[in-house]
């Protein structure tokens, strides 16, 4: 079984954290290499930084393939052309604030080869204090979106035994993402009509769709910083996921958009309320904010 292996890291103004996630990358790289006797390639796709990103790849870290680019084109169309150019049977997708293990590209990559029902993996992302970040979930459909909406379970499960064992999921984050490159030539990558967020929620609904298996593996650890390529504004998190929702129901539910879409009003109605009784103004706003985009 050939497990080559093809990186991409896609880098926006996040000089000293992507130098970090490279330094941590070649430990693995070099490990995996060892263990299985694989190549590992490794791309970085700067999507227009100003802040000197792209020059200091070049210099600290000559053994990776980099593609500069003049703007920003977002993660899905970035990630899109860097799987392009891909030659090998496996990819990895990695956030720039992702920080992996020795052990987390040999373990990824050989969790393949011992559940051939594995199409795409997600590993068990934590915060730098090692606290369990929440990385997959069920597929949203008009049920558990308005599930979701009103705080009850939905398509973003919280629970610690959901992310405990490895098991089958609709849909894993994209910050630390491998999967077969037959996977995308299949598929055609992501809608590169989603700028951020729910981009590879809405390509693992393809994904499960063609037939492929999408699997999160916590014997995979990584850390992940969580916002820092937004500067961890996780106000423009929120409203982006909300544009991404309307899309992705417009897209595949388009009969139920309308009543779903209803719910979504009343749902941040009551969260701004909520928090504005809590004495939390700003948490409030994010949400009377939200009116505006479905």
């Amino acid at each position: 079984m050939d497990l080559d292996l093809t990186v991409i890291i896609l880098s926006y103004n996040t000089k000293d954290i992507t130098s970090r996630c490279l330094a941590k990358l070649k430990t693995a790289i070099s490990y995996s290499e060892q263990k299985l006797k694989n190549k590992v390639t490794v791309i970085v796709l700067d999507n227009g930084s100003s802040d000197g990103s792209l020059q200091m790849v070049k210099t600290d870290f000559p053994w990776a393939y980099v593609i500069g680019m003049e703007q920003n084109t977002g993660f899905s169309k970035g990630n899109n052309i860097a799987m392009r150019k891909a030659k090998t049977p496996f990819i990895l997708l990695l956030n720039s604030d992702v920080y992996l293990e020795e052990e987390s590209l040999y373990k990824a990559i050989a969790y393949f080869r011992v559940n051939p029902n594995c199409d795409v993996l997600g590993a068990r992302l934590n915060y730098p204090d090692g606290r369990l970040q929440p990385s997959a979930g069920k597929l949203p459909n008009p049920l558990n979106i308005v599930f979701w909406i009103f705080g009850l379970r939905g398509f973003h499960p919280k629970g610690k035994s959901y992310f405990s064992k490895a098991h089958q999921v609709g849909w894993v984050m994209g910050a630390f993402l491998m999967l077969k490159k037959k996977v995308f030539d299949a598929t055609g990558g992501f809608d590169e009509n989603l700028f951020m967020h729910m981009e590879e929620i809405e390509w693992c609904k393809r994904i499960t769709d063609r037939g492929f298996k999408i699997w999160h593996v916590p014997q995979i650890e990584v850390v992940h910083l969580h916002g820092a390529s937004t500067d961890f504004d996780l106000s423009a998190s929120f409203a982006n996921e909300l544009k991404g929702i309307k899309y992705y129901l417009k897209k595949h539910y388009p009969v139920y958009y309308l009543p779903v879409k209803f719910f979504l009003l009343v749902g941040l109605v009551l969260r701004a309320v909520a928090f504005w009784v809590l004495g939390k103004p700003k948490r409030a706003k994010v949400y009377l904010e939200g009116l505006g985009v479905v």
